[in-house]
């Protein structure tokens, strides 16, 4: 466990009760001085963090009370009791402390690296806590507290986060994912961004250094101006010598959501192209020999080599059909998608929480994990597409599109595309 004491100050003798009036006006006066030279100022919830939620109770705890402000960060498996405890606080103080934090929150254990900051009060008589934060995530965090009748309360606190969209223009100089992070895209826009793309581009041969990418999206920002959450993408591009691919997010009237070119066509497809990111195509679609079986056979199947563990997505939206063990595949999952598309996925190493026979999917939805189970020389994937009952190359296969925008929702996409536009040039100009 982590610990470190941020401050500690000793207690002041009575004697010393005179300086506090001349000193509390002295930093109300530095304190209103500080707002108005920082546009920013601190919000409430860092002001319960450091425990300066007023001039007043700040002198009170730094001159009669004697504190130690303590910070630590969690590893897994440890508990606010054995924190308290560490500190030499009484158990029937733990005691009460816990049952006022599980008025708000479940402490029973703390994730790694989870931070917990104290209050301690040091006197002749012992170590009392007077204050507690657990943070929960970037945006929530628990406070216990004495009150003025020396009751422990429990308040929670949530930052209240404002939606900016933010724009990024970037060249690919080490594959999608690495150019992604350099250029401070967050993981889950990237794989937002290639489930967009699966019908179109395979990342892994498809994108090549000096190719360029923009995307414009949501980001929610707390009131420190810290980015805590992303939303939906707004617009993205890829472009390279081969093709220029736009697409434009789209709210039909009832709702539902698309993304559509410049000229209205949908982006989706029956099937998506790879189900699985950042993965090496191993194996190909055709004869070749058998790995284990030593002779020519054919190979029905795309295979995708990737780390245990990585996530495998639905192709499309269906049914799961079958979800078990099945001989030489290993662990294998089928989806019916309609009468004519089937998709099938072996040497899983474990399946998603939910998967089974019957379990409706959603394209992109993760239905596994990839693994080497069963007759398999590696970790890898085994996909098969198929279609009206026989297995077909599912790199080559051309898939129907989505129905294009008509009428009333052209219209509309029309209006919505030159608003992005809009959009985009002002983000562009202010950076």
């Amino acid at each position: 466990m982590y610990r470190k004491i941020l401050s500690y100050r000793p207690s002041y003798k009575p004697s010393l009760v005179f300086l506090i009036v001349p000193i509390l006006l002295i930093f109300i006066f530095l304190a209103k001085s500080f707002e108005q030279n920082n546009g920013e100022g601190l919000s409430k919830n860092q002001e319960l963090e450091d425990n300066l939620t007023t001039a007043k109770d700040f002198l009170f705890n730094q001159f009669n009370s004697g504190a130690a402000k303590i910070e630590y960060k969690a590893r897994n498996g440890d508990s606010i009791q054995r924190i308290l405890y560490e500190q030499r606080i009484p158990s029937n103080e733990v005691n009460n402390v816990m049952n006022a934090l599980r008025r708000e929150y479940n402490a029973s254990t703390l994730r790694n690296e989870q931070k917990v900051y104290l209050v301690i009060k040091k006197d002749k008589n012992g170590n009392s806590l007077s204050r507690l934060t657990v943070n929960i995530d970037g945006i929530t965090s628990i406070h216990v507290f004495l009150n003025k009748d020396n009751v422990y309360e429990t308040k929670r606190i949530t930052k209240i986060l404002t939606k900016k969209n933010h724009f990024v223009e970037t060249t690919i100089d080490r594959g999608i994912y690495s150019t992604a992070k350099q250029s401070g895209i967050e993981n889950s826009i990237v794989a937002q961004f290639a489930r967009l793309y699966g019908f179109e581009i395979d990342f892994q041969r498809d994108l090549r250094n000096n190719d360029k990418i923009k995307v414009f999206y949501e980001r929610f920002l707390d009131d420190d101006g810290v980015a805590q959450r992303t939303g939906n993408i707004i617009y993205s591009e890829i472009k390279n010598s081969d093709k220029n691919i736009i697409l434009y997010r789209y709210e039909y009237p009832n709702g539902a959501v698309g993304y559509f070119t410049p000229e209205g066509k949908s982006i989706e497809r029956t099937l998506m192209r790879t189900p699985i990111n950042g993965a090496k195509l191993s194996s190909r679609y055709g004869f070749r020999i058998h790995p284990i079986l030593g002779y020519n056979l054919m190979h029905q199947g795309t295979d995708f080599a990737a780390a245990v563990g990585t996530p495998v997505m639905a192709s499309g939206a269906g049914v799961v059909e079958y979800a078990g063990w099945k001989g030489g595949y290993g662990k294998f999952v089928t989806i019916r998608h309609s009468s004519t598309y089937q998709t099938n996925y072996a040497h899983l190493s474990d399946y998603a929480k939910g998967i089974r026979r019957g379990a409706r999917v959603q394209q992109g939805q993760v239905i596994g994990y990839l693994g080497s189970t069963g007759s398999s020389t590696g970790p890898h994937l085994h996909y098969e597409v198929v279609v009206g009952g026989k297995k077909q190359n599912s790199q080559t296969l051309k898939l129907p599109s989505a129905a294009p925008l008509e009428g009333n929702n052209k219209n509309f996409f029309e209006l919505q595309k030159r608003n992005i536009e809009s959009l985009i040039a002002e983000a562009v100009k202010k950076k």
